[in-house]
């Protein structure tokens, strides 16, 4: 009986070097990289998204990237259908895949499970929560998915008004939520998990503040001002990725830039917070530390995690 074929997870929390660590075990494993980030599919939207640039890739391949324009809704289960084709083509060719990000629904639907059900759109039940979302708030949709579906609810961004209608059309359709990864058909991968993350919770902190500014001075409002200009405030991009809604907001004048800002920084904890509750409910995550060793020293970390699984 052959034995299932080998993948890397490179995976964790938000400012916390997956990247970097996915270019190195890629470079080690003469492999490629695949994006399991729901945030940078969408071209234009660079810098807020902290997108790996050319010089950062080193050279390696970098998949699922730039995908869909602003405009574009992008699911799931597309994610998995067109990540699927390039992980199975790697494998073909013999490769060993190194799947990085910190969507947590990217990931299991990629390397753990088919978990999403084959649910036709409902358009009246679609424009009827649309319908709510405006009069009531996206916070209003989002919170009746915290009481229907807290798991999901947990992975989702409040203003991801697409997705929350989504799982709510499922339950709608279905009586039930999202299958867990348990109760769905799992697949036959072997995967070797490499968790980042900090030990001290404040260096974190101030690390995705860090982070924030960097991209500030970068030109990230700039970005965003462009994008605005070009797709409306309407475009699916500038709703669903982090610090976009909220930039949009101050550009048109709802909010301060003070206010704006504090808005994201708190917005980007609460989703760091989510993503490590989610990993760390994998027992076969293989932890490694930021904040404790340098980092040509966690680098080494990892090859030397994989080098073993490998053998």
């Amino acid at each position: 009986m052959a034995l299932p074929p080998k993948i890397i997870a490179v995976v964790g929390p938000t400012a916390t070097g997956k990247t970097a660590m996915g270019v190195s075990l890629a470079q080690y494993l003469n492999s490629e990289v695949i994006s399991a980030d729901s945030q940078v599919v969408y071209r234009e939207l660079n810098i807020g998204t902290a997108k790996p640039t050319e010089e950062e890739m080193e050279g390696i391949p970098h998949h699922m990237i730039n995908r869909v324009d602003p405009v574009e809704t992008y699911s799931v289960a597309r994610y998995e259908k067109e990540a699927t084709v390039i992980l199975e083509r790697l494998l073909t060719e013999g490769k060993t895949p190194v799947v990085v990000g910190g969507t947590g629904f990217y990931i299991r639907a990629l390397l753990e499970s088919h978990f999403v059900p084959d649910v036709p759109p409902d358009e009246a039940f679609r424009q009827e929560m649309s319908r709510q979302s405006a009069t009531k708030g996206a916070e209003y949709l989002y919170q009746l998915l915290q009481e229907k579906d807290p798991e999901r609810a947990e992975a989702l961004h409040p203003n991801d008004t697409f997705r929350v209608i989504r799982a709510l059309e499922i339950i709608h359709q279905t009586g039930q939520t999202v299958p867990k990864a348990s109760e769905a058909k799992l697949k036959p991968f072997d995967v070797i998990w490499i968790g980042l993350t900090y030990v001290d919770r404040d260096r974190h902190r101030a690390r995705i503040n860090e982070r924030i500014q960097a991209m500030l001075e970068m030109g990230w409002l700039k970005e965003v001002e462009l994008l605005l200009k070009k797709y409306g405030p309407d475009a699916e991009a500038l709703k669903v990725s982090h610090g976009y809604p909220e930039w949009v907001q101050y550009l048109q004048g709802d909010r301060t830039y003070e206010d704006a800002l504090e808005q994201i920084q708190i917005n980007i904890h609460q989703y760091s917070r989510r993503q490590m509750t989610w990993f760390k409910r994998n027992p076969s995550m293989s932890w490694q530390y930021v904040d404790k060793l340098e980092p040509a020293s966690l680098i080494k970390r990892g090859i030397d995690c994989v080098g073993k699984a490998l053998e």
